[in-house]
């Protein structure tokens, strides 16, 4: 039996001096966390012939996200790995009730959305 409303997911890409801006629209979830994942992790890459699509700063906009689950929730936590790994800011905008609400239960909040904090003077750059 097929799904008569099937999820409703979309991405926009943008780019601008500073880096890019991501518009997360729809369900994060099962079906659509991959795509996530897959837009995002090349704007991370910081060798190789990916360096010219490579940012210091990349922007999950979430304003016409409508609900998420635990593996759109793995999705951001990979994301957030990949990104400290390359030296690349992750910030997560405009973040409705729902993301807001999953991220506050499962005690993920503070790892994704915490400030840039020196630590002798080193940073965290992946935060934001």
């Amino acid at each position: 039996m097929t799904n008569p409303h099937p999820p409703l997911f979309g991405l926009q890409v943008d780019h601008d001096p500073d880096g890019a801006v991501v518009r997360v629209e729809g369900d994060l979830d099962y079906e659509t966390h991959r795509e996530l994942v897959d837009a995002v992790t090349p704007l991370l890459t910081t060798g190789g012939s990916a360096r010219d699509r490579s940012a210091h700063l990349v922007r999950l906009n979430f304003a016409g996200l409508r609900c998420v689950d635990s593996s759109g929730l793995s999705a951001l936590l990979l994301l957030r790995r990949r990104a400290d790994e390359a030296g690349v800011r992750l910030v997560l905008e405009e973040r409705p009730v729902a993301l807001e609400r999953v991220l506050v239960m499962t005690g993920t909040l503070s790892h994704l959305t915490a400030p840039e904090q020196a630590s002798g003077g080193q940073g965290r750059p992946g935060t934001g």
